[in-house]
């Protein structure tokens, strides 16, 4: 699924919540008890973390996933807002800006990690006493020879979705990369049914997939997927050199995906494929009694599906499901307005057509040498009346306060406090002074 065209409703959301981060920063540094501010800086980061994940920005969720989670903390009363805390959190922040505006010249984020800033956030949510959290210990690897080399699951009754009827060509390109030394594996993916968005998560798991290997076949088709015509769960066949564990943490890492189903294939499963439902009574699916049942209805509810892509007999695996295209620089094409200001122009619209309406009219009798000439001239007088106030109203939808390109100078004030020791004090007045968005744009750099 092709997110570009999200893009500009991104940078515009993104830079809000960014300034409502901002805001709050400042507002929770003089009062850190401030429980209104505390609340607006976790939805706000939950907001950027969510769109970020829909977005494919990792970095940028991964930044703002652990800034709520402090927040989390604080609102739940595990921690306490600290002067030290504070400063990282701006430093995270400047950090977030930097992706956002690195995003708006890019479209992409870059690659900085900001592994520093995460680090001590983690810190301070852990506390000083608290051990970093350590990696789960790895999966015991089995013998390369057995299907199902690798079930990376935790959840006994999610099965692996085993319908998908390999075409020829799909078999020789799995074959040529096991030659190759790479690793074939297949995946069913189950998004949380509460997910209100399943085709851009799936989208993004394949996309995650795809930056360690390439996807073979997808069932349903990508453009069904796109299309949201498929169930909470879909299944692919992928190429890797990565471990099994690492796709599949990969995968786990995109927001509302509920679990992931994975296993190397061998050169008999490419061959012959898997065994139908009722062959596949796994041991390791029938954990518990109620276990094969949920497993065939998984089955059976995509059984039904669509005849899957075939890939083309190529050096590469199948082809990617957007090609690729330069990246070019994003500006934000968008304007808030007042509703009352669409109101008036509402209002002067049906104005303009009455009055078109009633010349029409005044013509029409004037030829038929009924009233008098001078009623066309006032009809007209009435015309231009209409257009000059529509005109102006158009122009004052384009105005917006001066207050978006005055509103960084709280922080600079801030950082220059702390940086000089010094007490300072802002006073900003006439802020909801109105200008051009396109001055109001320009200005903000120069002051």
């Amino acid at each position: 699924m092709d997110v570009s065209q999200y893009l500009g409703i991104f940078l515009d959301e993104s830079q809000e919540h960014v300034q409502a981060l901002n805001d709050n920063l400042l507002t929770l540094e003089q009062d850190p008890e401030n429980e209104d501010s505390i609340n607006e800086i976790f939805r706000a980061a939950h907001s950027l973390k969510g769109m970020a994940g829909t977005m494919g920005y990792k970095r940028l969720q991964k930044l703002t996933h652990i800034t709520e989670d402090v927040f989390s903390a604080i609102r739940g009363g595990q921690m306490k807002v600290s002067s030290s805390l504070i400063d990282v959190l701006f430093q995270a922040l400047d950090a977030i800006q930097a992706y956002v505006d690195t995003i708006r010249d890019t479209s992409d984020e870059g690659d900085n990690e900001n592994e520093g800033i995460i680090n001590e956030l983690e810190k301070q949510l852990n506390g000083d006493n608290s051990a970093p959290p350590s990696a789960p210990a790895p999966a015991a690897e089995a013998p390369a020879a057995e299907p199902a080399a690798a079930a990376a699951s935790g959840d006994s009754s999610k099965a692996l979705y085993r319908k998908i009827v390999l075409e020829e060509a799909q078999r020789d390109v799995m074959r040529d990369a096991m030659v190759a030394g790479s690793n074939v594996y297949g995946f069913t993916v189950y998004i949380e049914e509460s997910c209100l968005l399943k085709a851009a998560r799936a989208f993004l798991v394949i996309k995650a997939v795809e930056e360690m290997g390439d996807v073979v076949v997808c069932d349903p088709p990508s453009q069904d997927i796109e299309d949201e015509k498929f169930d909470f769960h879909f299944s692919i066949y992928a190429i890797s050199k990565e471990p099994i564990e690492k796709l599949v943490e990969a995968m786990k890492a995109v927001s509302e995906i509920e679990d992931v189903v994975g296993e190397e294939c061998t050169e008999s499963t490419i061959e012959n494929g898997y065994p139908s439902e009722e062959q596949d009574a796994a041991p390791a699916e029938a954990a518990e009694p109620a276990a094969p049942s949920e497993a065939e209805a998984a089955v059976a509810t995509v059984e039904e599906s669509k005849p899957q892509e075939v890939a083309k007999p190529s050096g590469k695996a199948a082809a990617k499901p957007a090609a690729a295209t330069p990246k070019k620089a994003v500006t934000s094409r968008t304007i808030r307005v007042d509703i009352e200001k669409l109101d008036v122009l509402m209002n002067l619209v049906s104005e303009l057509i009455i009055a078109k309406n009633s010349l029409v009219s005044a013509a029409n009798s004037s030829q038929k040498g009924v009233g008098e000439v001078s009623a066309v001239g006032e009809h007209i007088e009435y015309l231009e009346s209409v257009t000059t106030n529509l005109h102006e109203s158009i122009m004052k939808v384009r105005m917006v306060p001066i207050e978006s390109a005055v509103q960084k100078f709280p922080r600079m004030i801030r950082d220059l406090e702390k940086k000089l020791g010094k007490k300072m004090n802002l006073t900003i007045t006439g802020e909801e002074t109105e200008l051009d968005r396109t001055v109001v744009d320009q200005i903000g750099d120069p002051l």
